[in-house]
């Protein structure tokens, strides 16, 4: 019989050095974290994803047991943000609220980024995705995403659509609208959120689509019209609103989603540590309802899931890009 080529003492000193590294895996997880973590967020203070960074935050820090700092850094469409989350030590105190722009729309409008979207991040749980709704002003005589989708191919020349910059997740959804239907909608862009609310609110705009966070109130109050979700299911909050495809347009979804990323490199027990309590943190019913009634999806799905879901949006938007003729710039 042949002899080993791996002599017994060399197996017991592999076993061994198995040993210690599980060992200190599990030290590192248990002893993690020993100090304050940062949570960037591009976004400004009082933004709607820095409200929700402090909102999971808050509870983030009570499990971890550390202070949980956010770090503002808004601006250059979410690129400096990103591209300061990419650069941090791997070491799990540096948290990042990335979203379908840093990481789907980004690489679909500029031809140089300072971050790589699959390569600098690891991903870690999703927060909360959110559909846009289509909302037009009550004066609009369309009742149904149908009667307005008409008046879009026999009056092209009447109906224009407000939105927030080239490539953004509403005029995407608006291209493949009209791309599916032939009705025609011209855009008119803003520069804020909240100036494209007030035109649409006051009637100087008759179109335009958003989140339930935003128009939820105005579609209470009768100023707005919903006439649909651009989503695979309704939403909890205003089940009432059909979607998409419910009012007779198939294949045309969109939103945005937020979740926690980390540097590539991090350690995986830290990895798994930060996932777990952030589940704990949106499974705290108080947090998991103030979700809901924005009109969101509560997140907490696992790093390979949340690493699937992303890959599954950027095919989307790359599909909805050139639908729209969008190239980088």
């Amino acid at each position: 019989m042949q002899a080993s080529s791996c002599p017994a003492a060399d197996v017991k000193a592999w076993f061994a050095a198995a040993a210690a590294a599980i060992i200190a895996s599990a030290a590192l997880g248990q002893s993690y974290p020993s100090k304050p973590l940062r949570f960037i967020v591009a976004d400004g203070a009082g933004g709607a994803a820095d409200l929700r960074a402090r909102q999971i935050g808050v509870k983030l820090a009570e499990f971890l047991g550390q202070p949980v700092v956010i770090d503002n850094r808004p601006g250059g469409s979410m690129m400096i943000a990103a591209e300061a989350a990419a650069k941090a030590a791997p070491d799990g105190y540096t948290l990042f609220m990335g979203n379908c722009i840093t990481h789907s729309l980004n690489p679909l409008l500029f031809t140089r980024l300072p971050y790589r979207p699959d390569h600098d991040f690891v991903p870690v749980t999703m927060i909360t995705a959110g559909p846009l709704i289509l909302v037009v002003h009550a004066q609009v005589p369309a009742r149904t995403l149908a009667e307005l989708v008409e008046i879009g191919r026999t009056r092209p020349d009447q109906l224009h659509y407000a939105m927030i910059g080239r490539g953004s997740p509403i005029h995407l959804v608006m291209e493949q609208l009209k791309a599916v239907t032939g009705g025609q909608f011209l855009a008119v862009p803003y520069k804020s959120t909240g100036t494209m609310i007030q035109d649409l609110v006051g009637g100087h705009m008759p179109i335009t689509l958003n989140y339930w966070s935003i128009v939820g109130t105005h579609i209470r109050s009768g100023k707005l019209r919903a006439l649909g979700v651009a989503a695979a299911r309704r939403l909890e909050v205003a089940p009432e609103i059909p979607t998409f495809a419910e009012a007779g347009v198939a294949g045309v979804e969109g939103g945005c989603w937020q979740g926690i990323f980390v540097p590539p490199g991090t350690p995986k027990p830290v990895v798994d540590r930060i996932y777990r309590e952030t589940v704990r943190v949106l499974n705290v019913p108080e947090i998991r309802n103030q979700i809901i009634e924005t009109g969101a999806e509560v997140g907490g799905n696992s790093p390979e899931e949340f690493a699937a879901m992303i890959r599954a949006d950027q095919e989307r938007s790359k599909k909805a890009a050139a639908v729209a003729g969008l190239s980088p710039e």
